[in-house]
């Protein structure tokens, strides 16, 4: 298990990260180059993400195990959507912590093992639950005028609102990477992520990186109501589980790795806004 201390010094590293500056900014400029870094961070650890995306694609298959299969109209195929949800999204909350530490790390020049990563994500694991908990109740709440799923009336709502809503999205997927970064160990280190994540991204600075943003979060729920709907149009058994599951194992390193990029690029580009001190 890793030590106390050592979380905090790779914490200590990652807060270098947003003010990369003092480290040579090494952290690329460009929005491409924000994409490149991100998935190069997860890919220079790939064996320990792929083991901690397998232990999500495990999670899920226990849960898929647990619950009767239903369709999703039903009131049962309901309920089943909502286990699976949450029960990856603990075990999706590892990943993000591990994933965050791994990117922020290389924008410090910091060389982590997977020991280390994996600590130091099992120590701030909690509150990256607390936090996604959170904004997937807020996605819950808005995904009926988010343009994906279930249409509500009046459907010309939805072209309006869909834009603001895959934005909020998108601000939204950076409370993981803020709240693992963050030194302060408090229950208001939650508050603090969700605050650094709309101060930082909407900063009129970072208003056009927040748009690519948001659509790269989108894209996953993009993919998975395509998915369902395939499964479900060729009789496939058990379209929930095959038309989510899959997708968001395969996902969410990558995604939390690109999130955690423009998560510490919007820190710096915004100014005067650090991580909290380690």
């Amino acid at each position: 298990m890793l030590r106390h201390r050592d979380a905090a010094l790779l914490s200590a590293r990652a807060a270098r990260g947003v003010n990369a500056a003092d480290e040579g900014d090494r952290l690329p400029p460009s929005i491409g180059g924000l994409i490149g870094f991100g998935l190069r961070a997860w890919a220079a650890n790939a064996p320990l993400f792929l083991a901690l995306q397998l232990g999500v694609f495990a999670a899920y298959a226990i849960a898929e195990v647990v619950v009767p299969a239903a369709t999703l109209s039903s009131p049962q195929g309901q309920f089943k959507q909502y286990v699976l949800v949450y029960t990856g999204l603990f075990a999706d909350a590892l990943v993000v912590a591990a994933a965050a530490f791994a990117v922020a790390a290389r924008s410090a020049g910091a060389q982590t093992s997977a020991r280390v990563l994996t600590g130091a994500a099992i120590d701030r694991w909690l509150p990256v639950i607390a936090v996604s908990f959170i904004a997937q109740s807020v996605v819950f709440l808005t995904s009926a005028l988010s343009g994906l799923g279930p249409q509500s009336e009046p459907r010309a709502l939805q072209y309006f609102t869909a834009p603001f809503v895959w934005l909020l999205w998108g601000i939204l997927g950076l409370t993981g990477p803020f709240v693992a970064l963050g030194a302060d160990r408090r229950a208001f280190s939650v508050i603090v992520a969700f605050v650094h994540a709309f101060t930082t991204s909407l900063h009129r600075a970072n208003l056009v990186r927040l748009a690519v943003l948001a659509i790269i979060t989108v894209l996953p729920s993009v993919l998975l109501n395509v998915t369902y709907d395939a499964l479900v149009a060729h009789h496939v058994a058990r379209p929930i589980f095959w038309g989510q599951v899959p997708i968001d194992a395969l996902t969410i390193g990558p995604l939390a790795a690109l999130q955690t990029a423009f998560a510490l690029d919007f820190a710096r580009r915004a100014g005067g806004i650090e991580a909290p001190p380690a």
